[in-house]
């Protein structure tokens, strides 16, 4: 109580604190109700789109070399436990900043993570271009 007491009368006292407590206080806010529900299809949807960007990074944001963190990146990590923990939005928010900083091209909803292969080969005996080959002698 001293040491406040001489603060005060040596005139060292912020503006703060001549400010009356009533100030100091937060006003209540009012809670504001969630722009869309939450139902069932639409946590299906955000859990998918967590997913398809996460595998989207594990397949694309893999390098062989030293320095790839790829599934080890802590930002990743910290994405997938917000999806696990029914936080969708903030795990997508989360991937889609990394996924940008990293430099990709973010996947529009319902593209496939990793590009679906060739379903057959493709046929070496019927080439689609002719190529004549002449020999000089």
């Amino acid at each position: 109580m001293g040491l406040l007491a001489a603060m005060l009368a040596a005139g060292v006292a912020s503006d703060a604190s001549a400010q009356p407590v009533a100030a100091l206080v937060d006003p209540q806010t009012p809670m504001q109700a969630p722009a869309k529900p939450m139902t069932p299809e639409r946590a299906a949807w955000l859990k998918k789109r967590c997913s398809q960007l996460v595998a989207f990074f594990d397949y694309y944001g893999v390098s062989r070399g030293e320095n790839s963190d790829g599934a080890r990146n802590h930002t990743r990590i910290g994405a997938v436990i917000e999806c696990e923990r029914t936080q969708y939005r903030t795990g997508i928010d989360t991937m889609a900043g990394l996924l940008n900083r990293k430099a990709f091209t973010i996947p529009k909803p319902g593209t496939p993570a990793v590009e679906p292969e060739d379903v057959e080969a493709p046929d070496i005996t019927n080439p689609t271009r002719t190529f004549v080959l002449t020999l000089e002698r």
